[in-house]
């Protein structure tokens, strides 16, 4: 029996008025045909948000939950609509692509135990088209699935089945379990505290001045979670550099680097510099930074970012790409961090429209450009210098495919094991050697999900 909805985390929520009910419903139904279409969920979200003036932050927060939720689920709503309509006699796929985007979504709103008058009311032309089919989701008479292997591993996990073959053939069913389990749900909030200052007074001042209860990282020396969202930018701390939200494993790529004073490191896939910034405060005023990325946005995003902060105004930041390296940046230096382009598979907790937007040969289209940024970032190290390779990708193929590729193409190169730049305790907590890997899961406030590998050029 469907009962009236109540709130609990990652449900729908409480939709009191029908003409608010209306309003949202449609702004909901507005961003999934973006992302249907082919836009990231993010940027559908803006573009509604931006002519959907009438919203008022609770009703924005509704339309994101049930967008990302539905995302994150999409391919088991698939299998119990088609399995509810066949015990029904219907058919999902003779639906219109608009109309099955508003079946789903009626279908994703009874899996969160909205009262099925509230469905006929919130979209009646939809609910009347299957009206047995929703009830029999609305509570669970939906018979058994008789799809078996891979196809019944990919619909548990919601994971289209090639990424699912993938994973298993790299790692297997229980590990590929484990890593659907960390990329499911809300990614948490998290911070990072700067050098500069004490995490636990930091974590201080956010419960008196904001009334949260934060809690510190795990494997981050650095980063705090906090229980919810929150306006960051109006926050004092954030004004005068102390914190920025940078996910867990992402902190770590930073510490990877392991810097000294009076080094000079390059960032060379920078983008927005959220890694730039924690290098370029881990050295302090002592070292230098240079930033690069093909895209001017992106480092123009930077650029306002460090303004921000408290950080050493002499921070280098160029237009331009590792194949095409200049002379002055040769043999340069210390270390060189390659955060590199690839699927973002580790961060669908962030980004769940990734699921469907990416492609089986996206991987190999991907892992060729790795392989050309790895061979011009290497004439960047300096001898005896150190190469930091790192994505945020769960497939071997991006990961320890490339670390072996580099070792086995270049002589020049040979592991530099991990625990002699972020230290053995660390090390030792990832079990971590010239390479690891960091998440997804099993902790749910764990980072999201990372590979990280180190070198050293001969000297």
């Amino acid at each position: 029996m469907s009962r009236p909805l109540t709130p609990k985390p990652d449900a729908h929520p409480q939709g009191p008025k029908s003409a608010r009910r209306g309003r949202v419903h449609d702004r909901i139904l507005d961003a999934y045909g973006r992302v249907t279409a082919g836009a990231p969920a993010d940027r559908a979200l803006q573009q509604v948000f931006k002519k959907a003036r009438d919203l008022g932050s609770r009703e924005r927060a509704e339309v994101g939950d049930v967008l990302f939720g539905l995302l994150r689920t999409q391919r088991r709503i698939d299998d119990r609509l088609e399995r509810a309509a066949r015990a029904e006699k219907r058919r999902i796929d003779t639906l219109d692509a608009p109309m099955l985007n508003r079946v789903r979504v009626l279908a994703y709103l009874a899996e969160q135990e909205v009262a099925l008058d509230v469905l006929e009311a919130t979209d009646a032309p939809a609910f009347k088209r299957l009206p047995n089919v929703l009830q029999r989701i609305a509570t669970g008479r939906i018979p058994r699935s008789k799809k078996k292997g891979l196809e019944a591993l990919a619909i548990e996990l919601c994971f289209p089945t090639w990424m699912a073959r993938r994973l298993v053939d790299a790692f297997g069913e229980e590990r590929t379990r484990a890593i659907g389990g960390g990329l499911d749900g809300r990614a948490p909030i998290t911070l990072r505290v700067a050098n500069r200052f004490d995490r636990d007074e930091i974590a201080g001042r956010i419960r008196s001045e904001h009334e949260l209860g934060p809690i510190p990282t795990r494997l981050s020396p650095q980063g705090l979670i906090l229980p919810r969202a929150v306006d960051l930018p109006s926050w004092a701390m954030f004004r005068e550099g102390a914190v920025e939200l940078q996910d867990e494993g992402s902190q770590l790529v930073a510490l990877a680097c392991g810097l000294s004073p009076d080094e000079r490191v390059l960032d060379a896939c920078a983008g927005a510099g959220g890694k730039t910034i924690a290098l370029t405060d881990a050295l302090g005023r002592s070292g230098r930074v240079v930033a690069m990325d093909p895209e001017p946005s992106k480092l123009d995003e930077l650029k306002k970012r460090v303004a921000r902060t408290d950080l050493d105004p002499g921070l280098e930041v160029r237009t331009g790409d590792l194949t095409e390296l200049p002379d002055d940046l040769q043999g340069a230096f210390d270390a060189v961090l390659v955060d590199a382009p690839c699927t973002g598979s580790g961060t669908l907790r962030r980004h769940p429209d990734l699921r469907w937007r990416l492609k089986d040969a996206d991987i190999e289209a991907e892992a060729g450009r790795q392989r050309r940024l790895l061979t011009g970032a290497l004439a960047a190290v300096k001898p005896g210098g150190r190469l930091i390779y790192a994505t945020c990708s769960v497939f071997a193929e991006e990961n320890e495919a490339i670390s072996a590729y580099l070792l086995a193409q270049e002589p020049r190169l040979t592991p530099l094991p991990l625990a002699a730049l972020w230290g053995e305790r660390l090390s030792h907590q990832l079990a971590a050697t010239h390479e690891v890997r960091i998440g997804p899961g099993p902790d749910r406030d764990g980072p999201d999900g990372f590979f990280i590998a180190a070198f050293r050029r001969r000297s």
